[in-house]
C-alpha cells in the first residue's frame, strides 16, 4: 500500500517536469527537449503504472484474503458460541435470524475488513501526502481546493447515524423474512393441511415488501449523499480553482507544470474523500451487523464447566440422586418441587403422571439440558456441576419423544453419538431398537438418505432411530422420554423384551403416558403439580388406589372401548 501511494503521488511530479520543459522548450529557443528525453518520461510513466498495478492487485488480493479469513474464524466462533448456549436461550430465539446474523450479517464485517480498510488506510496516506504537496506548490491555492472536501466530512458525519439506522432495519427486516422462509419449509405439510398458501404468501409478501422499503430509505439516502458529495461540491470547488489557478499562472506564482500537478492532486483529494465516504457508509452497514453479531456472542451460556469441577472424573457409574430440588422457569414459573429420589445404580425408574407435571424437566436437569442448583442433583455422590459437561453427556443416552434427525444417512443419524462404531454395532443396535428388519427393506438399507428433521421415516421410525442412537453408546444412564408414543403396544413389547440386556447394564428412566410400559419398572413415581405424589411398584399403587390407579383404570377403560 506505501508503495502504491508513493508511485501514484510521483505521477504528477512527472507530469510537472515534462510540461514544464516543454513550455520552457517552446517560450526560450536555447533550451530543448530531445525525443530520447520523451521516452525517457514516457518510460517512467508507464513504469510507475506497471508497478501500481502489480502492488495494487498484491494488496487487494491481500487484503480480501485476511478479511476472509477472519470471517472464517469469527464465523466459527460464532457457530461454536451457538453450541455453547444453553436449552433455555432456544426458547425464545428464531432459526432464521441466526442465520441471518451468522451469514448476511457476517459478510457485511467482512465488507467492511476488506476493501473498507483498505480504501480508508490509503486515502488516509493520500490526503496527507497530497496536502502537503499541495501546500508546497501553492497554500492559498491549496485552501480554498479543501474548503468542498471540509463540508463533505461534515455532512458525512452528520448522516452516518442515519445509516446505522437504516442498515439496522435493513438486517432485521431480512432477519424476519428469513425465518418465516425457514419456518415454512419446516412447516410445509401444516400449511398445505389446513390449505393456508395464499394466507402464507400474504403474509411473506408484508416482510418482502418491508425489506423493500427500507431498502428505498437507504436508496433515498444515497440519491442524497452521492450527487452532493462525490457532483456538486467538487464540481463547484473545480470551477472555482480554474478560475483562481489560472489568475496565479498569469501572475507567474506557479507554473503551467505545477497547476497541472495539483490538479492531479486534487484528483487524489476527490479519490480519497470518496474512499472515505465509501468507509462511513460501510462502517455503518459494518457496525449494525457487528452489533448484531455481538448481541449473541455476548449471550453467556448458563450452564458450562465451572472451576470447580472435577477433571478427574473420567467416568461415571449410574447412581441418581435428587436432594430437595426445587425448579423454576427463567420466567418464574414453578416447575418441581421438594424432590427427593434416590435411583440405584442399574435400577430402571419409571415416572408417570398427568401433561405439565414435571416429568421431562425432572430428566432434563440429569444431564444438564436445564440447571438446577448447586447440591440437588448427584450422580454416584457428586454434584452433576462437579462433573465435566462432556463425561457427563457422554455417558447419557436420551431418546425424547420428538426425536431430531439429521438430513443425512440412517446410518449417521445411528452412529451420531459413536462415529467410531462399526456396521455390526449398528445393526445390533437398530435390531435391539426393532428397526433393523424394516432398514433391510430400504433399497439403500443403512445409506438411506433421509429428508430434514428425518421427515422420510415414519414417527415410531424416527423414534426408534433415536433409540439406536442412543444405546449404541453403551450408556450408563438411559432416558426413555415418552420414547415408544409413536409405536404400537406390540413393537413396544418387542423393543422392550430387547432392551432388557441393555437396561441391566446402566440406570434407566422411563417416562410415558402408558402403564403397559412402566407397569415392569423397579419402582414408579407419580408427579403431581411438581411435587412426587406416590411412590411404589405397580402393584402397591394400584393397592394405594390413588391418582396411579386412576390412570391405570383409565387406560384400561380406553382399551375396552377400542376392541369394541
Amino acid at each position: 500500500m506505501a508503495v502504491t501511494s508513493a508511485m501514484l503521488l510521483i505521477s504528477p511530479k512527472i507530469l510537472q517536469a515534462v510540461i514544464d520543459e516543454l513550455k520552457r522548450a517552446d517560450s526560450d529557443p536555447d533550451f530543448t527537449v530531445s525525443a530520447g528525453r520523451l521516452l525517457f518520461f514516457f518510460l517512467l510513466l508507464v513504469g510507475v503504472g506497471v508497478g501500481i498495478g502489480i502492488t495494487g492487485f498484491t494488496q487487494r488480493y491481500t487484503s480480501i484474503w485476511v478479511a476472509n479469513r477472519i470471517e472464517f474464524h469469527l464465523r466459527a466462533d460464532f457457530f461454536l458460541h451457538l453450541q455453547k448456549l444453553s436449552a433455555a436461550y432456544y426458547d425464545n430465539a428464531r432459526t432464521g435470524d441466526l442465520m441471518t446474523r451468522a451469514t448476511n450479517d457476517l459478510r457485511n464485517i467482512t465488507g467492511m475488513l476488506g476493501y473498507a480498510v483498505l480504501y480508508t488506510t490509503e486515502a488516509i496516506v493520500l490526503l496527507g501526502c497530497a496536502i502537503t504537496i499541495m501546500l508546497r506548490i501553492d497554500a492559498p491555492l491549496t485552501g480554498v481546493a479543501l474548503l468542498p472536501y471540509l463540508m463533505i466530512l461534515v455532512f458525512m458525519h452528520v448522516i452516518r447515524k442515519r445509516y446505522y439506522v437504516h442498515y439496522t432495519g435493513i438486517q432485521e427486516a431480512s432477519s424476519d423474512m428469513n425465518t418465516k422462509i425457514q419456518e415454512n419449509l419446516s412447516g410445509v405439510r401444516v400449511v398445505k393441511a389446513y390449505t393456508l398458501e395464499a394466507s402464507e404468501a400474504e403474509h411473506f409478501q408484508a416482510l418482502n415488501r418491508e425489506l423493500v422499503n427500507q431498502n428505498y430509505s437507504l436508496i433515498r439516502l444515497n440519491a442524497i449523499n452521492g450527487p452532493l458529495s462525490w457532483d456538486l461540491l467538487p464540481g463547484i470547488g473545480i470551477v472555482v480553482l480554474l478560475w483562481m489557478g489560472g489568475l496565479h499562472v498569469i501572475d507567474g506564482k506557479i507554473t503551467i507544470g505545477e497547476f497541472v500537478a495539483f490538479l492531479a492532486y486534487l484528483g487524489m483529494l476527490i479519490r480519497a474523500t470518496r474512499n472515505l465516504g465509501y468507509f462511513v457508509t460501510t462502517f455503518q452497514r459494518s457496525a449494525a451487523s457487528m452489533d448484531r453479531i455481538n448481541a449473541v456472542l455476548n449471550e453467556k451460556p448458563e450452564i458450562f464447566d465451572s472451576e470447580q469441577v472435577n477433571r478427574d472424573i473420567k467416568n461415571i457409574e449410574g447412581e441418581i440422586e435428587f436432594r430437595n430440588l426445587n425448579f423454576d422457569y427463567p420466567d418464574g414459573t414453578p416447575v418441581l418441587r421438594n424432590i427427593n429420589l434416590k435411583i440405584e445404580r442399574g435400577m430402571t425408574l419409571a415416572i408417570v403422571g398427568r401433561t405439565g407435571s414435571g416429568k421431562s424437566t425432572l430428566v432434563n436437569l440429569i444431564p444438564r439440558i436445564r440447571q438446577a442448583e448447586h447440591g440437588t442433583v448427584f450422580i454416584d455422590g457428586t454434584d452433576v456441576q462437579d462433573i465435566p459437561l462432556n463425561v457427563l453427556r457422554s455417558n447419557i443416552g436420551f431418546v425424547e419423544q420428538e426425536p431430531y434427525l439429521f438430513s443425512d444417512y440412517l446410518r449417521y443419524n445411528i452412529i451420531y453419538g459413536l462415529e467410531t462404531a462399526d456396521d455390526e454395532e449398528v445393526r445390533d443396535a437398530a435390531h435391539t431398537a426393532d428397526l433393523l428388519d424394516q432398514i433391510e427393506e430400504f433399497p439403500n438399507g443403512l445409506r438411506t438418505l433421509l429428508g430434514e428433521r428425518g421427515i422420510t421415516l415414519s414417527g415410531g421410525q424416527r423414534q426408534r432411530t433415536a433409540l439406536a442412537r442412543a444405546i449404541i453408546i453403551k450408556p450408563k444412564i438411559l432416558i426413555l422420554d415418552d420414547a415408544f408414543a409413536s409405536v404400537d403396544t406390540q413393537t413396544e413389547d418387542t423393543i422392550l423384551s430387547r432392551l432388557d440386556e441393555v437396561m441391566n447394564e446402566c440406570t434407566t428412566l422411563l417416562i410415558s403416558h402408558r402403564i403397559s410400559t412402566v407397569k415392569d419398572a423397579d419402582q414408579i413415581i407419580v408427579l403431581d403439580e411438581g411435587s412426587i405424589a406416590e411412590t411404589g411398584t405397580h402393584e402397591q399403587l394400584l393397592e394405594h388406589n390413588g391418582i396411579y390407579a386412576g390412570l391405570y383404570e383409565t387406560q384400561l377403560l380406553q382399551e375396552e372401548l377400542e376392541e369394541l
